[in-house]
């Protein structure tokens, strides 16, 4: 692993202490801007010209590196709050490098300040870009607010073996350093993520806290650092296991995002086998931050075949393909035996340790061209799989996140605290035992992704603890999940995930471009195949079933409550629907069939016996006049099913298919939905209970010809006060 550089070492230095008392006012996402402090032909005006790479568009080596800072500046900005511009001021120098080891960079407040207004904590040092979002002033106009130098070293055949910084933004580092996951682990430094005591001899500044120390908790004393004399300070930060963080939101979000690996095998017989996960590559992680926010729920599934040759070092026969790869430990990095099983077909790995070993670590490396999920397992687990092969062995890759890896019996993080002392590294990040990897602990992992909130990593969580005021919904990876969450319920996919945040961060620092493609993702899972053939399929069914009259006295058909159970319903009776994925389309047809069975059997739902007054009804109902082609297309379907309610039900599904029906209620259901999905209630839940606004948006959107581009209908929602303080402030 490569180290990476404490930040309160670099900036002991030069941060300044100061006490103000201004005026304060309320902020919203933050603007942080990179100050470009090299020298000529240095660092970030380097004129080396290098072709673009990984969507960052700079051709000059020195364009690239300001571009990656600025992406990784901007995802924190656009998840932390605060009035005040935050101004990073970078630079590029030698810091020095050897084979083995080497410091990437560094980063630190430059001031810390204390009793200013709206100050939390009295008496407690701040850092200055947390000071100036809680006081709504600058307390210091004249200087930067963080400090960061990287090390021009890195790449050289003399530093690190030669491992170049990755400088493209979509994380698709291969076998270098993600420069843009290095920057955002140190910016976080500078952000509040450190304690500004003295290793030395435990004494703080002044004999004044920093409000990170108020969190930091050991469990052998029950004490918290800002309680402790200077000499318990120095015990605790050696106390390996027992230096916990206790700040509410960290603790609460862990459940959602720490977990352990686990095989659990469904035959021949029901048994689960405790593993280490892999700390390799960023594609597999998105896989987990997709299935397995707060459930144990499996990463793949499938039969099991042995590689050969056996240890998977050199390429793997295809008897693998589509199966679960069992590999032997040994002789070959593990990145290199899950590519060569990867290569050959495999959907997922298991590798079995040697018999040696009892150690079980986390698998390490770089590569992140592999996608397929592995896990480690003992040797004696492993033979007792070899020993089942023979009989239809069949397993499950899974996150246990029921139990979370890297806390304490109450869920505490636990923080890094080595003996002895590592300077530098010690107390300011998380333990290197927290599966997943996260963002802030000691050493470069090559396996998370670009998001800073859950269920990806526990950072904007910590700063929140220590005062920043921030919201998730601003992070690409969240904001992606949320809109499966609130308009196809239920978590993603892993491709569609995949699809949708890789289609934001394709914007690379282009701001502007990041809000269309925000919008545009959003307004697809309304337009989307699944939830037009589920959510909105209801709701046309209870238009034209029942007009308003499930939803008297509004304009429209469906109350919230009743449209989410029947969406769940059709979504996943009897048959589970993920679009793309199995025999969807067949599947989906039939939960249709069934959903429309039993709808027409509904208290007050139209029951005509005869074929044309009953579709007459239907129609009638929805409001159209449909043209003579559709009116007998629901005859027809009648008819063939019948009659009584099968027919009924043919005769719903096709009047509900048509292109009068849809084309008329796709306007209002497309506001309906932004109610029910964005702002997650009934248009009337408000003051006043009315319909008032829906009445506005949708006259807004019948004005722009359905645009809701024009219409501005999408990006309303998205920013308002309302839907954003459903995550955060």
């Amino acid at each position: 692993m490569i180290k990476k550089f404490f930040l309160t070492k670099f900036v002991a230095a030069f941060f300044a202490i100061a006490l103000f008392i201004l005026a304060s006012h309320s902020a919203r996402a933050a603007t942080i801007v990179i100050q470009n402090n090299d020298q000529p032909n240095v660092g970030f005006n380097d004129p080396t010209a290098v072709s673009p790479v990984g969507n960052n568009t700079g051709t000059t080596l020195g364009q690239q590196r300001l571009n990656a800072f600025q992406f990784a500046a901007n995802i924190w900005g656009a998840t932390l709050n605060s009035s005040v511009t935050i101004t990073i001021q970078a630079s590029w120098a030698s810091l020095g490098c050897t084979a083995t080891s080497g410091t990437l960079g560094a980063a630190g407040t430059v001031a810390l300040f204390g009793n200013f207004p709206n100050a939390p904590q009295a008496n407690t040092w701040y850092p200055g870009a947390l000071a100036n979002a809680l006081a709504g002033s600058d307390r210091n106009p004249n200087s930067p607010e963080i400090k960061a130098q990287f090390n021009t070293d890195v790449g050289q055949s003399t530093c690190l073996g030669g491992t170049p910084f990755y400088l493209g933004l979509d994380n698709n580092f291969g076998s270098g350093i993600d420069l843009v996951s290095v920057l955002m682990h140190e910016f976080a430094h500078g952000l509040g993520f450190e304690s500004f005591y003295n290793p030395t001899d435990g004494s703080e500044p002044q004999n004044m806290p920093g409000i990170f120390d108020f969190f930091l908790q050991d469990n052998s004393t029950g004490k918290t650092w800002n309680n402790m004399t200077n000499a318990e300070r120095v015990t605790s930060s050696t106390n390996t296991g027992n230096l916990v963080w206790i700040g509410s939101r960290s603790v609460n979000e862990g459940r959602n995002v720490l977990g352990t690996a686990r095989v659990v095998v469904n035959a021949p017989s029901s048994a689960t086998i405790n593993a280490s996960g892999e700390a390799y590559s960023p594609d597999i992680r998105a896989r987990q931050l997709a299935l397995n926010a707060g459930a144990t729920t499996a990463q793949v599934s499938g039969s099991v075949a042995t590689t050969s040759p056996a240890d998977a070092c050199a390429t793997v026969s295809s008897t693998v393909s589509g199966k679960i790869a069992l590999i032997d430990r040994g002789t070959c990095n593990f990145t290199v035996k899950v590519k060569n099983a990867q290569n050959a077909g495999a959907i997922g790995a298991v590798i079995a340790n040697i018999s040696s070993s009892t150690n079980m670590p986390i698998m390490g490396g770089a590569d992140s061209t592999v996608a397929i999920p592995a896990v480690l397992i003992s040797f004696n687990d492993g033979n007792t799989l070899k020993g089942q092969l023979g009989s239809g062995l069949n397993v499950s890759l899974v996150t246990d996140a029921s139990a979370p890896t890297g806390t304490d019996a109450q869920g505490h993080p636990r923080m890094y605290a080595p003996n002895p002392l590592d300077q530098g590294s010690s107390v300011s990040h998380w333990d290197d035992v927290e599966f997943p990897d996260l963002l802030m602990e000691w050493a470069n992992t090559n396996d998370t992704v670009h998001s800073v909130a859950v269920p990806a990593d526990l950072t904007l969580a910590q700063l929140r603890d220590i005062g920043w005021q921030g919201n998730p919904i601003g992070d690409n990876a969240f904001f992606v999940r949320q809109q499966y969450l609130d308009f196809l319920n239920r978590q993603p996919d892993a491709s569609g995930y995949q699809f949708w945040t890789n289609n934001i961060f394709n914007c690379g620092i282009d701001q502007q471009c990041v809000e269309v493609h925000r919008i545009n993702a959003s307004a697809a899972f309304f337009l989307s195949i699944e939830f037009q053939d589920t959510g909105n399929l209801v709701y046309k069914m209870y238009k034209a079933g029942f007009n308003t009259s499930k939803a008297p006295g509004t304009p429209v058909a469906i109350r919230r409550a009743d449209f989410l159970q029947d969406s769940q319903t059709i979504q996943n009776s009897p048959n589970k629907i993920i679009v793309g994925q199995g025999n969807w389309q067949a599947n989906l047809e039939a939960n249709k069939q069934a959903f429309a069975l039993s709808f027409v059997q509904r208290a007050g739902f139209p029951s005509q016996s005869d074929a044309a007054s009953f579709v007459g009804n239907l129609f009638a109902n929805a409001g159209v006049t449909p043209t003579t082609a559709e009116t007998n297309a629901a005859i027809n379907a009648f008819n063939a099913a019948g009659g009584g309610n099968p027919g009924r039900a043919a005769a719903l599904r096709s009047v509900c298919d048509s292109a009068s029906v849809t084309g008329a209620l796709r306007n209002e259901a497309f506001v309906l939905m932004q109610y029910f999905g964005y702002l997650q209630r009934d248009p009337d839940a408000q003051t006043p209970a009315d319909y008032s606004g829906y009445n506005f948006w949708l006259a807004k959107l019948n004005g722009a010809g359905g645009d809701f581009i024009q219409a501005e209908m999408v990006k309303a929602f998205l920013n308002s006060d309302e839907y954003r303080h459903r995550f955060g402030s």
